[in-house]
């Protein structure tokens, strides 16, 4: 792959991984509520279901989902639906401000990595988006396996520190929104976002 056609797929990389989503909402929501610790294992369940999407695409099942209304249509209902359950429960939640990174066990970082891993798998405008932009840089004539690998890698590693940086971001603010008060508000507002992303996609075509 030549250095020029990678770094375009860098820079397109980039600007993809920082345009808002679930993901990024997920990321500063826990960033800013439970700690940098809790934020990176749900960085690292975001990243999981991205590699799940790309291996869907290399394998040339993401086409599959872009062509047949009836499984897009599942998945992209049931991804809404998480994200709506998401922006419900974070509505209610009462999680204390003063909570710090050490405060969190295995137990309770598991369910984190599988929240943001469920949050990523059931978008559909993801593997849609990746098998539509994917194969623009793949070399027809060379060998597609080792692209692929390289692009996925690439991905991966931009996208993994692009939510490191969100999450950077929202652990500095972080004390100055410790107070309970805040803590109530930053509750309904990430809720509300969740709420609307899900409905975004449950209105979202291919």
């Amino acid at each position: 792959m030549e250095l020029q056609i990678w770094l375009t797929f860098v820079a397109a990389c980039i600007i993809f991984s920082f345009a808002p989503g679930a993901g990024m909402v997920a990321t500063v929501s826990n960033a800013l509520n439970r700690g940098m610790k809790v934020a990176l294992v749900n960085i690292v369940g975001l990243q999981l279901a991205l590699v799940v999407h790309l291996l869907i695409v290399s394998l040339g099942l993401g086409a599959l989902l872009a062509q047949s209304a009836t499984a897009f249509t599942v998945v992209k209902y049931c991804g809404a639906a998480y994200l709506i359950y998401l922006g419900i429960t974070q509505w209610f939640s009462k999680a204390p401000a003063a909570q710090t990174d050490t405060d969190n066990g295995q137990h309770a970082l598991l369910p984190i990595m599988r929240q943001s891993l469920l949050i990523n798998l059931s978008n559909p405008k993801s593997i849609v988006f990746l098998a539509a932009f994917l194969p623009q840089f793949i070399d027809p004539t060379a060998a597609a396996t080792n692209q692929y690998l390289i692009l996925g890698s690439t991905v991966v590693v931009i996208d993994c520190l692009v939510m490191v940086v969100y999450a950077l971001l929202a652990t500095v603010i972080r004390p100055l929104l410790s107070k309970p008060r805040f803590v109530a508000m930053q509750n309904k507002v990430f809720a509300s976002l969740f709420v609307s992303l899900g409905v975004a996609l449950a209105k979202a075509e291919r």
